[in-house]
């Protein structure tokens, strides 16, 4: 059981540091540094891997603590159901206090990172207002013009060349 609690705090440790990365990660979209944030995202794909693999070391570990019960079981265990199976109060107690931190802290990591991708929509949808209008040459005139009638003046206001 020990093996699988250090494997617990372990992953608690993991998801720590993503909330943090993920409220750091909130700032730079915020200030806008696109530098900064490939390099957060960076560690935070670092770290994700890392949540994987102690995810698959605390399966292995709830496996070799089954089979030290005479438990052979087929499919993965929860927390929740170790927690049940534990034998003393203080494993039982111990776990389910893990079981609690961890599902809030990846709540609060789902939150964070539904901010920062709100966050990111709107910054690219400004992007592309602001690119709408740098690129717009003023070719839809305010005053009504008969839509088979032809443009005969010029447009030399224009940035770009589009019949090039």
């Amino acid at each position: 059981m020990d093996a699988v609690l250090q494997t617990l705090e372990r992953q608690l440790d993991v998801h720590r540091l993503l909330l943090e990365l993920s409220e750091k990660k909130r700032h730079i979209i915020i200030d806008n540094d696109v530098e900064k944030l490939m390099q957060i995202t960076q560690k935070e794909g670092k770290l994700i891997r890392l949540a994987e693999q102690l995810e698959a070391e605390r399966a292995e570990a709830v496996q070799a603590y089954m089979r030290s019960r005479n438990m052979y079981v087929t499919s993965a265990i929860t927390i929740q159901t170790l927690s049940k199976i534990a034998t003393r109060l203080e494993e039982k107690q111990t776990l389910a206090e893990r079981r609690e931190e961890l599902l809030s802290l990846m709540e609060r990591l789902k939150q964070a990172n539904e901010l920062n991708r709100q966050l990111i929509e709107h910054s690219l949808a400004f992007i592309d207002y602001s690119l709408n209008l740098f690129l717009d040459n003023g070719s839809q005139e305010a005053v009504y013009q008969h839509p088979l009638q032809e443009h005969s003046a010029y447009q030399a206001n224009s940035l770009f060349d589009r019949k090039a």
